[in-house]
């Protein structure tokens, strides 16, 4: 048996760090909004939404791409995503990746 490398076609997606100035609009999006006893925000997430984080709090990311929303901390955001740059974006488009509309 032979195997052949490949790479996986990446995709692009929309992000948000989450701030104290956005932190209620984006409740409204993955949860409810509480403060701790010390005035801090933070978001309780609805479970159904995301199995592996429970509360958000200023610093997470929160992505979309489509209808489909997620939620990252800082350091996982940052070892999984790179802003783009015009070299990216060519080879996104290259790659066919990339449509007129992005």
């Amino acid at each position: 048996m032979e195997f052949t490398k490949f790479v996986r076609k990446p995709f692009i997606i929309e992000a948000v760090e989450v701030t104290e100035d956005n932190i209620a609009e984006i409740a409204s999006f993955i949860g409810v909004l509480h403060k701790k006893d010390d005035g801090t925000s933070f978001i309780r997430v609805h479970r159904l939404l995301f199995l592996n984080v429970g509360l958000v709090t200023p610093g997470f990311w929160m992505t979309k791409m489509g209808e489909q929303i997620r939620c990252y901390s800082k350091p996982v955001f940052n070892k999984q995503f790179v802003a783009i740059t015009p070299d990216i974006e060519t080879w996104f488009k290259e790659l066919g990746t990339l449509t007129s509309d992005e």
